[in-house]
Protein backbone atom coordinates (compact mmCIF):
# COMPACT_ATOMS: atom_id res chain seq x y z
CA UNK A 1 0.00 0.00 0.00
CA UNK A 2 1.03 3.44 -0.81
CA UNK A 3 2.65 5.23 2.21
CA UNK A 4 0.93 8.08 1.40
CA UNK A 5 -2.45 6.07 1.65
CA UNK A 6 -1.70 4.35 4.87
CA UNK A 7 -0.68 7.57 6.60
CA UNK A 8 -3.65 9.11 5.31
CA UNK A 9 -5.94 6.69 7.18
CA UNK A 10 -4.52 6.40 10.34
CA UNK A 11 -4.63 10.36 10.53
CA UNK A 12 -8.12 10.14 9.63
CA UNK A 13 -8.38 7.31 12.00
CA UNK A 14 -6.83 9.15 15.17
CA UNK A 15 -8.85 12.57 14.63
CA UNK A 16 -11.92 11.20 16.87
CA UNK A 17 -10.06 9.82 19.32
CA UNK A 18 -8.22 13.16 19.88
CA UNK A 19 -11.52 14.95 19.87
CA UNK A 20 -12.57 12.67 22.33
CA UNK A 21 -10.25 13.48 24.96
CA UNK A 22 -11.12 17.02 24.40
CA UNK A 23 -13.38 18.22 27.32
CA UNK A 24 -16.40 20.33 25.82
CA UNK A 25 -18.09 23.44 27.90
CA UNK A 26 -21.50 22.30 29.64
CA UNK A 27 -24.31 24.88 30.82
CA UNK A 28 -24.71 23.56 33.79
CA UNK A 29 -24.99 25.18 37.37
CA UNK A 30 -23.32 24.41 39.99
CA UNK A 31 -25.00 21.51 42.57
CA UNK A 32 -26.55 22.67 45.72
CA UNK A 33 -27.62 20.99 48.40
CA UNK A 34 -31.27 20.35 48.50
CA UNK A 35 -31.14 20.96 52.36
CA UNK A 36 -30.05 24.32 52.32
CA UNK A 37 -32.87 25.38 49.11
CA UNK A 38 -35.77 24.30 51.52
CA UNK A 39 -38.81 26.79 51.55
CA UNK A 40 -41.86 24.67 51.44
CA UNK A 41 -44.12 24.99 54.69
CA UNK A 42 -46.08 21.28 55.53
CA UNK A 43 -49.02 23.45 57.31
CA UNK A 44 -50.61 27.03 57.68
CA UNK A 45 -52.98 27.02 60.16
CA UNK A 46 -54.88 29.95 60.94
CA UNK A 47 -58.07 30.94 63.30
CA UNK A 48 -61.50 30.13 62.00
CA UNK A 49 -59.68 27.40 59.58
CA UNK A 50 -62.02 24.34 58.62
CA UNK A 51 -59.76 21.71 56.98
CA UNK A 52 -56.23 21.65 56.29
CA UNK A 53 -54.04 23.99 53.65
CA UNK A 54 -53.58 23.16 50.53
CA UNK A 55 -50.25 24.59 49.87
CA UNK A 56 -48.59 24.57 46.09
CA UNK A 57 -45.16 25.99 44.39
CA UNK A 58 -44.56 27.61 40.87
CA UNK A 59 -42.71 25.24 38.87
CA UNK A 60 -42.09 27.53 36.46
CA UNK A 61 -40.89 30.30 39.03
CA UNK A 62 -39.07 28.95 41.99
CA UNK A 63 -39.61 32.23 43.83
CA UNK A 64 -43.48 31.94 44.14
CA UNK A 65 -45.97 29.52 46.01
CA UNK A 66 -49.26 29.78 46.83
CA UNK A 67 -51.63 28.24 49.51
CA UNK A 68 -55.71 28.10 49.79
CA UNK A 69 -57.72 27.70 52.92
CA UNK A 70 -61.14 27.22 54.12
CA UNK A 71 -61.99 29.92 56.89
CA UNK A 72 -65.47 30.99 58.75
CA UNK A 73 -65.35 34.51 57.73
CA UNK A 74 -68.68 35.68 60.24
CA UNK A 75 -67.32 37.83 63.03
CA UNK A 76 -63.63 37.41 61.85
CA UNK A 77 -61.63 40.63 61.63
CA UNK A 78 -60.45 40.19 57.67
CA UNK A 79 -57.67 42.45 58.16
CA UNK A 80 -55.91 40.64 61.17
CA UNK A 81 -56.32 37.04 60.84
CA UNK A 82 -54.55 35.32 63.62
CA UNK A 83 -51.56 32.46 62.67
CA UNK A 84 -51.83 29.43 64.49
CA UNK A 85 -49.56 27.42 63.16
CA UNK A 86 -46.52 27.57 60.59
CA UNK A 87 -44.77 24.42 60.15
CA UNK A 88 -41.95 22.83 58.07
CA UNK A 89 -40.80 19.16 57.74
CA UNK A 90 -37.47 19.35 59.67
CA UNK A 91 -38.12 22.12 62.45
CA UNK A 92 -35.34 21.00 64.06
CA UNK A 93 -32.56 21.41 61.53
CA UNK A 94 -30.00 23.88 61.05
CA UNK A 95 -31.01 24.24 57.43
CA UNK A 96 -34.76 25.09 58.41
CA UNK A 97 -35.94 28.02 56.48
CA UNK A 98 -37.26 31.11 58.05
CA UNK A 99 -40.77 33.02 57.57
CA UNK A 100 -41.87 36.59 57.51
CA UNK A 101 -44.75 35.22 60.10
CA UNK A 102 -44.78 33.37 63.14
CA UNK A 103 -47.41 31.89 65.03
CA UNK A 104 -49.08 35.10 66.79
CA UNK A 105 -48.53 36.73 64.06
CA UNK A 106 -51.57 37.99 62.03
CA UNK A 107 -52.13 38.33 57.95
CA UNK A 108 -54.42 40.84 56.38
CA UNK A 109 -56.98 39.54 53.97
CA UNK A 110 -59.31 42.82 53.59
CA UNK A 111 -58.14 42.83 49.94
CA UNK A 112 -59.27 39.19 49.29
CA UNK A 113 -55.46 37.51 49.71
CA UNK A 114 -52.66 38.34 51.76
CA UNK A 115 -48.61 36.89 51.74
CA UNK A 116 -45.39 36.07 53.21
CA UNK A 117 -42.14 35.15 52.58
CA UNK A 118 -39.78 32.15 53.27
CA UNK A 119 -36.47 32.12 53.36
CA UNK A 120 -34.12 28.91 53.05
CA UNK A 121 -31.08 28.35 54.94
CA UNK A 122 -28.73 29.67 51.52
CA UNK A 123 -30.65 33.13 51.69
CA UNK A 124 -33.02 32.28 48.46
CA UNK A 125 -36.56 33.28 48.80
CA UNK A 126 -40.83 32.69 48.08
CA UNK A 127 -43.07 34.35 48.75
CA UNK A 128 -46.16 32.83 49.25
CA UNK A 129 -49.90 34.35 48.29
CA UNK A 130 -52.93 32.56 50.84
CA UNK A 131 -56.07 33.37 49.38
CA UNK A 132 -59.45 32.00 51.00
CA UNK A 133 -62.63 30.93 50.32
CA UNK A 134 -65.61 31.13 52.69
CA UNK A 135 -67.16 27.75 54.88
CA UNK A 136 -70.94 28.00 55.00
CA UNK A 137 -73.25 26.15 56.38
CA UNK A 138 -76.79 25.49 54.53
CA UNK A 139 -78.82 26.82 57.63
CA UNK A 140 -76.66 30.19 57.90
CA UNK A 141 -78.83 33.17 56.83
CA UNK A 142 -81.65 35.11 57.50
CA UNK A 143 -85.17 33.72 58.01
CA UNK A 144 -88.69 35.27 58.33
CA UNK A 145 -91.91 33.80 59.18
CA UNK A 146 -94.46 32.92 56.03
CA UNK A 147 -98.47 33.18 57.43
CA UNK A 148 -100.92 31.17 56.12
CA UNK A 149 -104.95 30.89 56.35
CA UNK A 150 -106.78 28.76 58.51
CA UNK A 151 -106.68 25.10 57.54
CA UNK A 152 -109.78 23.72 59.62
CA UNK A 153 -111.61 27.09 59.15
CA UNK A 154 -110.54 29.46 56.16
CA UNK A 155 -111.97 32.32 57.69
CA UNK A 156 -109.38 32.43 60.31
CA UNK A 157 -106.61 34.63 60.73
CA UNK A 158 -103.56 34.29 58.71
CA UNK A 159 -100.99 32.40 60.97
CA UNK A 160 -97.28 30.65 60.36
CA UNK A 161 -97.98 27.84 63.38
CA UNK A 162 -99.32 24.84 62.12
CA UNK A 163 -100.08 22.44 65.12
CA UNK A 164 -100.38 18.45 64.70
CA UNK A 165 -101.81 16.42 67.79
CA UNK A 166 -104.05 14.00 69.33
CA UNK A 167 -104.46 10.52 70.51
CA UNK A 168 -103.98 7.70 67.91
CA UNK A 169 -106.76 7.37 65.60
CA UNK A 170 -107.87 11.07 66.57
CA UNK A 171 -105.13 13.27 65.16
CA UNK A 172 -105.72 16.85 64.02
CA UNK A 173 -104.03 19.57 62.12
CA UNK A 174 -104.75 23.16 62.32
CA UNK A 175 -103.01 26.05 62.26
CA UNK A 176 -102.64 27.79 65.52
CA UNK A 177 -105.20 30.60 64.81
CA UNK A 178 -107.86 28.09 63.68
CA UNK A 179 -109.23 28.11 67.38
CA UNK A 180 -108.12 32.25 67.99
CA UNK A 181 -110.29 32.60 70.55
CA UNK A 182 -108.78 30.51 72.69
CA UNK A 183 -105.75 33.17 72.93
CA UNK A 184 -106.13 36.81 74.05
CA UNK A 185 -104.71 38.70 77.16
CA UNK A 186 -102.65 40.67 75.39
CA UNK A 187 -101.03 38.42 73.34
CA UNK A 188 -101.26 36.18 70.53
CA UNK A 189 -99.52 33.34 69.24
CA UNK A 190 -99.02 35.64 65.83
CA UNK A 191 -96.86 38.16 67.61
CA UNK A 192 -93.79 36.48 66.76
CA UNK A 193 -95.06 36.24 62.98
CA UNK A 194 -92.80 39.75 62.33
CA UNK A 195 -89.83 38.29 63.44
CA UNK A 196 -86.47 37.71 61.99
CA UNK A 197 -84.05 33.74 62.89
CA UNK A 198 -80.45 35.10 62.02
CA UNK A 199 -78.19 32.27 62.46
CA UNK A 200 -74.70 33.07 62.16
CA UNK A 201 -72.05 30.25 61.94
CA UNK A 202 -69.40 30.57 64.46
CA UNK A 203 -67.11 27.42 64.27
CA UNK A 204 -67.05 23.84 63.23
CA UNK A 205 -65.36 20.85 64.07
CA UNK A 206 -62.89 19.80 61.16
CA UNK A 207 -62.64 16.29 61.87
CA UNK A 208 -66.78 15.17 62.05
CA UNK A 209 -67.91 18.08 59.92
CA UNK A 210 -70.89 19.19 63.37
CA UNK A 211 -71.07 23.27 62.94
CA UNK A 212 -71.56 25.35 65.05
CA UNK A 213 -73.51 28.73 65.64
CA UNK A 214 -75.26 31.94 67.06
CA UNK A 215 -79.15 32.23 66.47
CA UNK A 216 -80.69 35.45 67.06
CA UNK A 217 -84.46 35.33 67.03
CA UNK A 218 -85.39 39.70 66.80
CA UNK A 219 -88.49 41.08 68.49
CA UNK A 220 -89.83 42.00 65.22
CA UNK A 221 -91.30 45.84 64.43
CA UNK A 222 -93.96 45.03 67.41
CA UNK A 223 -91.30 44.38 70.29
CA UNK A 224 -92.93 41.46 71.01
CA UNK A 225 -92.46 37.78 71.56
CA UNK A 226 -95.16 34.92 71.95
CA UNK A 227 -96.25 34.31 74.98
CA UNK A 228 -98.07 30.77 74.33
CA UNK A 229 -100.79 30.29 76.84
CA UNK A 230 -103.77 28.67 75.97
CA UNK A 231 -107.28 29.81 77.41
CA UNK A 232 -104.96 32.31 79.56
CA UNK A 233 -104.02 29.28 81.93
CA UNK A 234 -102.33 26.48 80.47
CA UNK A 235 -98.14 27.45 79.57
CA UNK A 236 -97.17 25.07 76.50
CA UNK A 237 -94.20 27.53 75.91
CA UNK A 238 -92.44 24.11 76.70
CA UNK A 239 -93.84 22.53 73.46
CA UNK A 240 -94.74 25.74 70.91
CA UNK A 241 -91.44 27.56 71.04
CA UNK A 242 -89.50 25.92 68.41
CA UNK A 243 -86.43 28.64 68.71
CA UNK A 244 -85.88 30.87 71.99
CA UNK A 245 -86.74 34.52 72.26
CA UNK A 246 -83.27 36.41 71.84
CA UNK A 247 -80.18 34.90 71.43
CA UNK A 248 -79.36 31.38 71.41
CA UNK A 249 -77.10 29.04 69.93
CA UNK A 250 -77.51 26.05 67.73
CA UNK A 251 -75.12 22.68 66.46
CA UNK A 252 -75.34 20.56 63.06
CA UNK A 253 -74.15 16.82 64.54
CA UNK A 254 -74.17 16.04 60.98
CA UNK A 255 -77.54 13.61 61.16
CA UNK A 256 -79.75 16.11 59.33
CA UNK A 257 -81.24 17.84 63.02
CA UNK A 258 -80.53 21.39 64.23
CA UNK A 259 -79.64 21.29 67.98
CA UNK A 260 -80.70 24.00 70.49
CA UNK A 261 -78.34 25.49 73.19
CA UNK A 262 -79.01 28.42 75.76
CA UNK A 263 -76.62 30.87 74.82
CA UNK A 264 -75.10 31.07 77.89
CA UNK A 265 -73.62 27.06 77.04
CA UNK A 266 -70.53 28.38 75.52
CA UNK A 267 -69.57 24.75 75.36
CA UNK A 268 -72.72 23.09 73.81
CA UNK A 269 -72.95 21.07 76.51
CA UNK A 270 -76.68 20.72 77.49
CA UNK A 271 -79.02 20.70 74.72
CA UNK A 272 -82.35 21.98 75.30
CA UNK A 273 -84.46 20.39 72.21
CA UNK A 274 -84.01 19.64 69.10
CA UNK A 275 -85.13 21.09 65.50
CA UNK A 276 -85.96 19.83 61.51
CA UNK A 277 -85.83 21.99 58.63
CA UNK A 278 -88.10 20.75 55.97
CA UNK A 279 -88.18 21.80 52.12
CA UNK A 280 -91.24 23.43 50.53
CA UNK A 281 -93.63 21.38 48.94
CA UNK A 282 -96.90 18.80 50.39
CA UNK A 283 -95.40 17.51 53.73
CA UNK A 284 -96.57 14.34 55.85
CA UNK A 285 -96.66 14.68 59.96
CA UNK A 286 -98.15 11.63 61.87
CA UNK A 287 -99.62 10.79 58.28
CA UNK A 288 -101.23 14.37 58.16
CA UNK A 289 -100.28 16.06 55.02
CA UNK A 290 -99.67 19.93 54.72
CA UNK A 291 -98.11 21.97 52.42
CA UNK A 292 -94.96 23.98 52.93
CA UNK A 293 -94.81 27.00 51.21
CA UNK A 294 -91.04 27.85 51.29
CA UNK A 295 -89.39 26.09 54.41
CA UNK A 296 -90.69 25.33 58.38
CA UNK A 297 -89.09 24.27 60.95
CA UNK A 298 -90.33 21.74 63.02
CA UNK A 299 -90.28 20.02 66.47
CA UNK A 300 -91.41 16.65 67.18
CA UNK A 301 -92.55 15.25 70.73
CA UNK A 302 -92.07 11.56 72.06
CA UNK A 303 -95.65 9.69 72.84
CA UNK A 304 -97.66 8.57 74.77
CA UNK A 305 -100.21 10.29 73.53
CA UNK A 306 -102.64 9.27 75.83
CA UNK A 307 -104.60 12.01 77.12
CA UNK A 308 -108.43 10.86 76.24
CA UNK A 309 -110.99 12.62 76.18
CA UNK A 310 -114.44 11.81 74.60
CA UNK A 311 -116.10 15.06 75.39
CA UNK A 312 -113.58 16.26 72.34
CA UNK A 313 -112.36 19.39 73.77
CA UNK A 314 -110.13 21.47 71.50
CA UNK A 315 -107.32 20.82 74.20
CA UNK A 316 -106.83 17.31 72.54
CA UNK A 317 -104.51 18.32 70.33
CA UNK A 318 -103.63 22.30 71.08
CA UNK A 319 -102.39 21.16 74.85
CA UNK A 320 -102.35 17.31 74.83
CA UNK A 321 -101.00 14.97 72.66
CA UNK A 322 -99.18 17.59 71.18
CA UNK A 323 -96.94 15.35 68.16
CA UNK A 324 -95.41 18.79 66.22
CA UNK A 325 -95.38 22.30 66.42
CA UNK A 326 -94.45 23.64 62.97
CA UNK A 327 -93.04 27.24 62.20
CA UNK A 328 -93.15 28.33 58.43
CA UNK A 329 -90.68 30.35 57.15
CA UNK A 330 -88.99 31.47 53.90
CA UNK A 331 -85.02 32.23 53.51
CA UNK A 332 -84.71 35.72 52.62
CA UNK A 333 -80.98 35.88 52.67
CA UNK A 334 -77.45 33.39 52.75
CA UNK A 335 -76.22 35.75 55.59
CA UNK A 336 -77.14 36.40 59.05
CA UNK A 337 -78.61 40.26 59.79
CA UNK A 338 -76.16 42.63 59.82
CA UNK A 339 -76.72 43.60 63.79
CA UNK A 340 -76.34 39.96 64.26
CA UNK A 341 -73.31 40.96 66.92
CA UNK A 342 -75.27 43.97 68.61
CA UNK A 343 -78.47 41.22 69.62
CA UNK A 344 -75.71 39.09 71.00
CA UNK A 345 -74.02 41.87 73.25
CA UNK A 346 -77.72 43.11 74.86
Amino acid sequence: MNRFVLRFALATLLVPVFSACTEEPRNTEPLVDPWTRDRTPVNLRLESQIGAAVISDDWHNDGEGSIAVSLITSGLDMSAVKVEALDFKYPDSEFCPKASITPGSTLDFSSGAASFVVTAYNGETRTYTVTYTQFKDPLEGAYTFTPVGGILDGSAPASAFIIIGGWDGAVVLSTVMDKWWHWGGGYMPTDEDDNTLSFRLEEADPETGATFGTLVNTPGDNGLYANYMYNNSIDVNDKYRIFPAGKSRWAKPGDGTIVVYDYADEGYTTPLWTVDLIEAGEQTLSEKPFSVPNLAFVRTFDGPFDVVDLNWPDTRWFTDNVRHTVWLVKKDADSPIADHSDYLDD
